[in-house]
């Protein structure tokens, strides 16, 4: 396996500020989105090999969609064995949509495209293609599908809330040319899933077709496009639907028609965003004029090529923008009457208004940021199979001594063959691992360790160097089982830990992830799903796409550096702590920017999303409640009836979801808040 070549490149330039000017801080350079080189995996690993297995061709000559389309309903939503398709180096031709349907017609999640190589890893449909000729009614090349479909107009594309473990990672998805009617991916994701070093475009010579990434079925998110690169179509990205918030970092746009991005109601949270377009980059529209339903969180932008007619950000619904570069727009925004806001560049930018409670100005907190580590081994020598040592991928036994085993070979890659892992012990990550691969993996805790008070972890980092934990799927292990004394991972290192593409499936435990007394390296999380964390000790966390959902407090940060880009929760908290949602305390630092707080139940009237007891926190965020709101302060109601609690040096102050709500309307029963900032 070869390491990713990553590229460097300077993605801000410092620029005048249209609403402020301070000093700020700028993220460390970002690689290419595009890398070039090829990633190969073990022969064991578990992945089903689409040339080998299913007989595609990837001449760019032959017609792969039977096999390809094969290859999809025979993997999809396997729940032991793999659910990810390698797609060796190749050009696939196809002629037919690829729909996320398995054996028996019906639409299904959990499944994964895994290319070799974004660059020449390939599906091309075929050019002048009769299916793709009418933008009005426009097809996809692919279709991912949620496990149980809406009920709604969407049922028979397959929407719906239930689309987990949808990934497309390495690869180019070509529209090919004289297709104007061609969507490249319409996506429908959730809780953990998304786009990976992925290339779509069209090679129309006028770069013609409907849309790269379209997202208008019911409900797409939360999830990550990290690494994503766009070329022609209409639109680049098409999102709409009040739920449930994608994020987006390092995205490139180019030759769109129309615009980059196009948002109707949803909620997109977008960091390292390059677009070279003389149409607009973002569009953030909403259904109703009366409420702003529709909310883009920018952080970081170069927005160049641009038409001096227009403006490079139109924005009529809720805008937060910070660190963005514009050259040849009129102005880098326009607002929701039309008229663009005097300058090209923008430091921090809300659409406003901006609440506090103790005087805190306008600003956010505005912390620095970290880009997340990467490894990619290369020598396939080092890679070990916890299997090769001994550990059950049916599940039928415990795993605990044969993963342990692996962790200590000496390997930097220790591996799980796709499959099911029972551990009924703590696992210690130490020596040489930098890698923990699940290939999307099943792992249960079992056993007494586990199902008892005192709380133990599953695995324990007391790692000597930095250390990926990627695409796995934690489970509670048997049904109806509580586990209260399990944590699922323990942070005893100062150095960093990374966690993406990975789900902690719970049923009454004690937490997802604490950092010890040791635990002083950073956390970075990507694309994670997980109910509770603990951030006991100073520690650096970064996340992007953070989905927190269950009837607990999501998150304490004691005394931690916490920053988050597109943030979703669900149901509020617990009988015990105030905070629904994160409780900052011990002069911890909170930052939360973009996402979705959706109650879905009533919450109870005492808790407060979010709490600041003697410390700092900025949020900007959108709410969607849908279950009644009563005016009686002690009626349970569908959303939390506190937005904010700070206490600073003994003062209490709240900010009322019913104060917000006279100002920010968000549809019938939500609220946005456009900037919350706190007491300096």
């Amino acid at each position: 396996m070869n390491k990713l070549a990553l590229s460097i490149i300077v993605f801000f330039v410092l620029a005048a500020a249209t609403s402020c000017s301070r000093s700020v801080f700028y993220a460390k350079p970002v690689p290419d989105v595009v890398p070039s080189t090829e990633r190969t995996f073990p022969s064991d690993s578990g992945m089903l090999n689409v040339k080998t297995v299913f007989g595609a061709v990837g001449d760019g000559v032959t017609d792969d969609t039977a096999a390809i389309q094969a290859a999809i309903s025979a993997t999809v939503h396997q729940q032991i064995t793999s659910r990810i398709l390698y797609f060796p180096a190749g050009t696939y031709l196809v002629k037919q949509p690829l729909v996320w349907k398995n054996a028996i017609g019906q639409w299904t999640s959990q499944l994964t495209f895994q290319g070799e190589n974004q660059k020449t890893t390939i599906i091309k449909l075929s050019d002048n293609n009769g299916a793709y000729q009418n933008a009005e009614a426009p097809a996809d090349v692919i279709d991912t599908a949620s496990l149980e479909p809406s009920s709604g107009p969407d049922q028979a594309k397959g929407g719906g809330y239930n689309g987990f473990d949808n990934y497309i990672f390495d690869l180019t998805i070509d529209v090919g040319a004289g297709n104007p009617g061609a969507i490249a991916v319409d996506f429908i994701g959730n809780n953990y899933c998304g786009l990976r070093n992925v290339t779509l475009r069209s090679s129309d010579p006028g770069h013609a077709g409907t849309a790269g990434l379209n997202m208008t079925r019911a409900w797409t998110g939360p999830c990550l496009m990290k690494n994503v690169s766009i070329d022609g179509f209409d639109y680049g990205v098409q999102s709409t639907q009040t739920e449930y918030s994608v994020t987006f970092e390092n995205l490139s746009l180019t030759h769109q028609l129309v615009a980059g991005i196009s948002n109707t109601d949803n909620v997109l949270s977008i960091r390292n965003l390059t677009s070279v377009n003389t149409v607009p980059a973002i569009q953030n529209f909403g259904g109703s004029t009366s409420s702003l339903t529709g909310l883009v969180t920018l952080i970081g932008a170069k927005l160049s090529g641009g038409s001096s007619s227009t403006s490079a950000i139109n924005n009529s619904q809720t805008l937060y923008a910070r660190n963005v570069v514009t050259s040849g727009y009129r102005s880098a925004i326009q607002d929701a009457n039309g008229n663009p806001i005097p300058g090209t560049s923008v430091t921090e930018y809300s659409s406003g208004p901006t609440y506090t409670l103790f005087d805190g100005g306008s600003l956010s907190l505005n912390l620095p940021i970290q880009e997340t580590p990467e490894f990619e081994e290369t020598d396939l020598s080092k890679w070990k199979s916890v299997v090769s040592l001994g550990a059950d991928p049916t599940g039928a036994k415990d795993s605990s001594v044969a993963v342990q085993a692996a962790i200590d070979s000496g390997a930097t890659t220790v591996y799980f063959p796709a499959g099911k892992y029972i551990i009924a012990n703590p696992i210690i990550v130490r020596g040489n691992v930098r890698m923990i691969e699940g290939f999307d993996s099943n792992i249960f805790p079992s056993g007494p360790t586990f199902t008892g008070t005192t709380i133990n972890s599953l695995f324990v980092f007391e790692n000597t160097v930095d250390v990926i934990v990627s695409h796995i799927r934690f489970g509670p292990g048997a049904a109806n089982i509580s586990y209260p004394g399990l944590r699922f991972m323990e942070h005893e290192s100062s150095h960093s830990v990374t966690i993406r593409n990975t789900v902690f499936n719970e049923l009454n435990i004690g937490s997802v992830y604490k950092n010890g007394t040791n635990g002083t390296g950073p956390l970075f999380l990507e694309d994670v799903d997980g109910r509770y964390f603990e951030i006991l000790y100073p520690q650096l966390v970064f996340a992007r796409q953070l989905d927190m959902e269950g009837p607990t407090r999501k998150m304490l940060n004691a005394g931690g550096t916490v920053w988050i880009l597109g943030l979703k929760t669900e149901k509020g908290g617990d009988a015990v702590n105030t905070a629904g949602i994160i409780d900052t305390e011990s002069s911890g630092s909170t930052e939360v920017l973009g996402g979705l707080v959706y109650p879905v139940t009533t919450v109870p009237v005492n808790q407060t999303a979010f709490v600041i007891n003697n410390s700092k926190a900025s949020f900007v965020y959108a709410v969607s409640a849908y279950n009644p709101i009563s005016t009686n302060p002690s009626t349970p109601d569908g959303d939390f009836k506190t937005q904010v609690q700070e206490v600073q040096a003994g003062v209490v102050k709240n900010l009322a979801s019913s104060t917000i709500a006279a100002q920010t309307p968000r549809g019938t029963r939500g609220v946005m808040m456009p900037l919350y900032t706190s007491k300096p």
